[in-house]
């Protein structure tokens, strides 16, 4: 029997990294120097830790089709493996090559998965790794691997292949599980898992945005019955109650979100979800049904105050004015709010900034996230930037260090404004009054 190993490789840091988020690229919580990020940079690394799904999902593709597969974080002893199978991401990208190059000495055959290295296979392949360019759920869907193809990998796999989602297998928790239990404490307590109902994104913010670089700006939706029989199914095999899903904009079709709240209001089994959206696809109607659906926490993106900021990155929002509206009522009816904002968008200027500061306390989220703006490769804005970039390594890539030349800012302004950002915001006699218990139950 072939055995496979997905080697999900992270550097020892005291943030929290996730290769799930940001299309797949990665982010490390490395919110800034002070005490107070240094808390929150604890907080959230004992709080929320969840494997990249597109990993998840070929372990299911391959163990349907009968392999014998694990999942780890670490390994030391790769004699047993016919084939490793490492995740790419941007935030860890010095680390993975340094492990390809100590599998490829112990002549391995690697082939690197994932949205970073399928837009930037370079560095993986010149390390001695295949890279398979694509959605590797898609290429190992009902995929055979036998000793003719572990002798002959190309360099670079193009995957031609493309499912209906539907007719993808269940994603492979019960193999993670084997290794370690994910977890969204900001959910509730227990297992924790990332899922999807949908697939690509068509907003114009791409222009920064890495998610449509592999999954496309076309929409793709799985029904929502398949999305409730995975629930279930996992709901009885690993006890999850807890579900992430990792939609780029989860409802962007309002319908077949409609759809599948109501179906996941029908079951017996009450289950904890987190969703990001985007608010102008939210009206009051649609924010009492995500709550009977079972939506605790919402992330939103509102990135900024200023008009003319939002216009020069092709950043489409409502008004500042309904945008507090919404986020007001959603949480007047019981669901949690991550607003997320960035510091060092390109026309950016300390008082733009301070304006999106003043204008986050007047949102006055349950959570907010100061971050800063990274022009990624592969995307429009790193073609504009990258003559500018200021950085020869890719892990600081992680939205939170400034990585190329900017007209007001350098990096210890910027790592000063994020530590101001989160000492301004959470601070506050209000904030701490209203968010205590929660916190509490954190710990």
């Amino acid at each position: 029997m072939i055995r496979i190993l997905i080697l999900d490789v992270y550097p020892n840091v005291s943030y929290r990294i996730s290769k799930d988020q940001n299309g797949g690229y990665g982010t490390a919580n490395d919110y800034g120097d002070s005490f107070l990020s240094k808390i929150l940079k604890f907080i959230v690394k004992g709080s929320v830790d969840f494997p990249p799904l597109y990993s998840v999902q070929v372990c299911g593709e391959l163990q349907k089709m009968g392999y014998d597969v694990k999942y780890k974080r670490e390994e030391n002893d790769y004699s047993s493996y016919d084939l490793v199978i490492m995740t790419s991401s941007i935030v860890c990208h010095e680390s993975e090559i340094d492990k390809i190059k100590e599998i490829v000495r112990l002549n391995k055959k690697i082939i690197v998965i994932g949205p970073f290295a399928s837009s930037n296979p370079k560095t993986y392949i010149d390390s001695g790794a295949s890279v398979l360019k694509g959605e590797p759920e898609m290429f190992f869907h009902k995929f055979e691997i036998d000793q003719n193809f572990l002798n002959s990998i190309p360099k670079i796999i193009e995957n031609k292949k493309s499912y209906n989602l539907d007719e993808l297998n269940y994603p492979g928790w019960e193999i993670v599980f084997k290794n370690y239990v994910p977890k969204m404490k900001f959910l509730g307590k227990g297992p924790a898992v990332n899922i999807y109902a949908s697939k690509g994104c068509p907003y114009q913010c791409f222009y920064y945005c890495v998610y449509p670089l592999q999954q496309g700006r076309k929409l793709r939706v799985k029904s929502p019955q398949k999305v409730i029989d995975e629930m279930l199914y996992f709901n009885e095999k690993l006890k999850v109650k807890n579900f992430i899903f990792r939609d780029p904009v989860f409802s962007l079709n309002k319908l077949h979100t409609v759809e599948l709240c109501e179906k996941l209001i029908s079951l017996k089994v009450k289950f904890n979800i987190c969703i990001e959206t985007h608010l102008k696809n939210i009206d009051n109607d649609l924010a009492k049904l995500l709550l009977k659906a079972g939506v605790k926490l919402i992330y939103v993106g509102i990135e900024t105050s200023d008009e003319d900021v939002k216009k020069n990155v092709n950043r489409s929002s409502e008004k500042n004015d309904l945008q507090i509206d919404k986020v007001r009522f959603l949480q007047k009816i019981g669901i949690d709010i991550k607003a997320m904002y960035i510091i060092g968008l390109p026309s950016d200027t300390e008082q733009t900034y301070l304006n999106t500061l003043n204008f986050s306390k007047k949102i006055s989220s349950t959570y907010a996230q100061f971050s800063v703006f990274t022009p990624y490769p592969g995307t429009p804005a790193f073609q504009n930037y990258k003559d500018k970039i200021t950085t020869s390594k890719y892990e600081d890539f992680n939205q939170w260090k400034l990585v190329f030349k900017h007209d007001h800012f350098n990096q210890d302004k910027i790592r000063e404004l994020l530590d101001f950002s989160y000492r301004d915001y959470y601070l506050r006699f209000n904030w701490i009054f209203k968010n205590f218990k929660k916190l509490l139950k954190l710990w």
